[in-house]
């Protein structure tokens, strides 16, 4: 089977609209990219799934160079390293250029982010066995708890709705909903990604054609098939709809998409990311 190729940047680095189109119409990416690495950010987990199949490298654990030595492995000659997104801490400078510092005189500082070559995959190296945990299991409770979300009891009189999200954080699952878990999934990223911070959203079976129903939706997808559960394939379909011909969302919705996935996903699991 022809392998699947990617567009890269100027700067030899995939975009967020690129990874999510991938996610979107490649059944199965995120849960293989997702299941064994919560030390990474989401999006970072992607960025490695997908340079590993335009380079027809064995998709497995990464780790920098430094980390397979501590692990007695090595890195194979000629290997090449992989990309991913690392932030970096600067230091803070005023209108004038001049550094900021605060009131007891430190430097101030601000985050940035950037990529730097560092990863290599376990395919690369050779060396001693290794095994790696799974992470933990995503639970709502936690996750509610960590976004400082409140679910209330369903109360709107449309039928039809499957759920509902809106200002104060608060969210409703319709408890014949076809899909309680994906419904979830899709009210949270209308309060993660801000569109209810003053207004409410009631996502009936037929929704609006917009670009705040793609994102939840395609959020929503982005973590039912990072964890394994059903309903990837309504999303999927629903998205293409929605994208129709083009096929295309925006690189700034689509970063937004995957930030939105990041935090709900880690937010469900207690565990931060560390190592990107």
């Amino acid at each position: 089977m022809a392998r699947k190729k990617y567009k890269k940047t100027e700067t030899n680095e995939l975009k967020w609209d690129e990874l999510l189109i991938a996610a979107v119409n490649e059944p199965g990416s995120m849960l293989k990219a997702y299941s064994n690495f919560h030390n990474y950010s989401f999006g970072n987990c992607m960025l490695a799934y997908i340079q590993a199949a335009m380079r027809g490298i064995e998709f497995g654990p990464f780790a920098t160079y430094k980390k397979w030595q501590e692990l007695d492995r090595q890195v194979e000659r000629g290997e090449k390293a992989i990309t991913l997104c690392q932030p970096i801490l600067v230091n803070k400078k005023d209108a004038a250029g001049n550094v900021c510092k605060d009131k007891a005189g430190k430097l101030e500082k601000r985050k940035i982010f950037t990529y730097k070559n560092r990863w290599f995959f376990l395919s690369q190296t050779s060396g001693e066995e290794v095994t790696f945990e799974t992470g933990p299991e995503w639970d709502k409770d936690t996750a509610l708890k960590a976004l400082n979300v409140t679910e209330e009891t369903f109360s709107h009189p449309n039928g039809n709705a499957q759920g509902y999200a809106k200002a104060g954080r608060k969210l409703a699952i319709n408890p014949v909903a076809q899909l309680p878990h994906k419904t979830l999934f899709h009210e949270l990223a209308h309060i993660v990604l801000g569109h209810v911070d003053d207004k409410s959203i009631v996502d009936e079976e037929t929704l609006a054609i917009n670009m705040l129903e793609v994102e939840a939706e395609s959020t929503a997808l982005i973590c039912v098939e990072a964890l394994g559960l059903d309903g990837a394939e309504f999303c999927r379909g629903y998205i293409q709809k929605w994208l129709g011909d083009s096929k295309e969302i925006p690189e700034k919705s689509a970063a937004r998409i995957f930030t939105a996935a990041s935090k709900i996903l880690a937010a469900g699991t207690s565990k931060t990311t560390s190592r990107d």
